[in-house]
């Protein structure tokens, strides 16, 4: 998350949030964040949803967020979603896995986020990122 540190913040919606890290980060620095999982943590400040994602109990809503992170959770069919719910100018940071049942790569988020400028991406340890913007 390094690589944002210096976004101003803005709508921030954690997908797969787990025990908030991210979430707690952002909120650290003024994002208004919204948490998504099935089970929650208690994260003061944070605006919670607890919903399945595999079983589609959340949408993300077009245009509706600044960033959107979805770290170390893969679902193929997330993607189109979070890439319309991201504003004009706004980003995502997304990673996965890249062996086991879920595994995903670089290659699959570029493909699902084409003409995004990318600020941060690759593949180590085991994990496939990508932190981009969408064109305004």
């Amino acid at each position: 998350m390094q690589a944002l540190a210096n976004t101003p913040p803005g709508k921030a919606l954690d997908l797969a949030c787990g025990s908030g890290r991210h979430a707690v980060w952002l909120r650290d620095r003024g994002w208004a964040v919204t948490g998504v999982d099935q089970t929650l943590p208690d994260l003061p400040g944070i605006h919670l949803i607890q919903a399945d994602l595999e079983a589609h109990a959340y949408r993300v809503q077009t245009d509706e967020w600044d960033l959107i992170v979805c770290w170390l959770y893969w679902q193929a069919d997330l993607l189109p979603e979070i890439a319309r719910g991201i504003r004009g100018g706004g980003m995502v940071a997304l990673a996965g896995k890249t062996s086991g049942r879920f595994a995903t790569s670089l290659s699959r988020f570029r493909e699902a986020f084409p003409g995004w400028a990318e600020i941060a991406s690759g593949e180590d340890d085991g994990k496939a990122f990508l932190i981009a913007t969408k064109p305004a």
